[in-house]
């Protein structure tokens, strides 16, 4: 099912971020439940930031705080992936039914009713007092439905995208904010917080997570090490006489993993290999394909720095080491240079 974010749910989701103490891996990933005794100030500071950007996007959805945060903090620490949690998958259809179509329904009325013209539709700050003024829900038993949805959602997609986040100062951020009257910090403090993260500390932790992994890897039976610092096992060389170069484009079935064994991208799962040229792809794919022929297999550990270095690709953070399995299903020679055209003689 197509993974909808409803109502700015996320909207600062996407900075992958790792919680600040409370851990015994310095390394972990993945949403723990979080030592109530040690406040996590970067876990606190994504509820304090997922609360303001709720409220001030979408102002008229009323929620039933307690058990959005309560089916949230549930959520957050289950086991099942996003698309096999019933519970997740029977939540997403109350969700669409309601913003696709009674909440539009509901606004639209709303605005009739209140005869603004539409200069003033087209302000966004007036819709957002105009919509602060309504309550989309039609009666407590929805109110608690859709939160319920809304809450299990929530925590589905911060376990499903591998926040390493600490469920409960995530949600105590929540509550503070929505509840109990007013947060530790400030809306713009927990921006703050998050972006410090994002930009300084979480690469820093990237790079040193990936390189103590790499560490290990290289201590394993049978791995070898360029001159590069890329590490290989090759399982089939294959027909050593069919070789890719730089310049070649060749045709692949991988498996591509994060270092805790997360699949990020899998060709295998969709059944068809790729084509590509070896100068268009990471570093640590050109170096690394050229030491297999057609037909070999090999798995590769590609440091951050022959991999996507500072920048994120997806799943992939910042610094982050990968590993691959990789077959060579093709070797596709580069197409030699067309000779230059030569002039006819000119007639005198």
């Amino acid at each position: 099912m197509k993974k909808l974010i409803y109502g700015f749910a996320v909207v600062v989701l996407a900075a992958v971020m790792v919680a600040c103490g409370g851990k015994k891996d310095p390394y972990q990933v993945g949403v723990t439940k979080g030592d109530k005794s040690q406040m996590d100030s970067l876990s606190y500071a994504f509820g304090v930031a997922f609360s303001h950007d709720l409220n001030s996007n979408i102002p008229e959805m009323k929620f039933d705080w307690a058990t959005l945060i309560d089916a949230a903090q549930e959520s957050m620490v289950k086991k099942e992936s996003f698309d096999e949690d019933a519970q997740v998958q029977e939540g997403l259809k109350v969700l669409e039914d309601f913003f696709s179509v009674k909440r539009p329904e509901r606004i639209k009325k709303h605005i009739e009713e209140s005869k603004i013209d539409s200069v003033d539709m087209q302000d966004y700050f007036k819709m957002q007092e105009l919509l602060a003024k309504l309550d989309i829900f039609e009666n407590d038993d929805e109110r608690k439905q859709v939160s319920e949805a809304y809450g299990y959602d929530l925590g589905a997609r911060y376990r499903s995208i591998r926040i390493p986040i600490q469920a409960y100062w995530f949600a105590q951020g929540i509550a503070d904010y929505m509840i109990n009257g007013g947060s530790k910090i400030l809306s713009d403090e927990a921006s703050n917080i998050i972006m410090t993260y994002q930009l300084n500390k979480f690469p820093k932790f990237n790079k040193e997570a990936s390189e103590a992994w790499l560490a290990k890897v290289e201590k394993q039976k049978g791995v070898q090490k360029t001159e590069s610092g890329l590490l290989y096992i090759i399982e089939n060389e294959g027909d050593t006489s069919v070789k890719p170069t730089a310049t070649c484009s060749v045709k692949a079935h991988y498996e591509g993993k994060l270092r805790d064994g997360y699949v990020f991208d899998s060709s295998l799962e969709r059944g068809e290999p790729v084509e590509f040229s070896l100068q268009g792809v990471i570093k640590g794919w050109t170096e690394g394909l050229q030491l297999i022929g057609k037909g070999g297999k090999i798995t590769l550990w590609i440091p951050s720095d022959l991999a996507y270095g500072p920048s994120t690709a997806g799943m992939i953070g910042p610094n982050e080491a990968l590993q691959f399995n990789v077959e060579l299903v093709d070797v596709i020679p580069a197409a030699a240079p067309e000779a230059p055209a030569t002039e006819e003689p000119k007639a005198e």
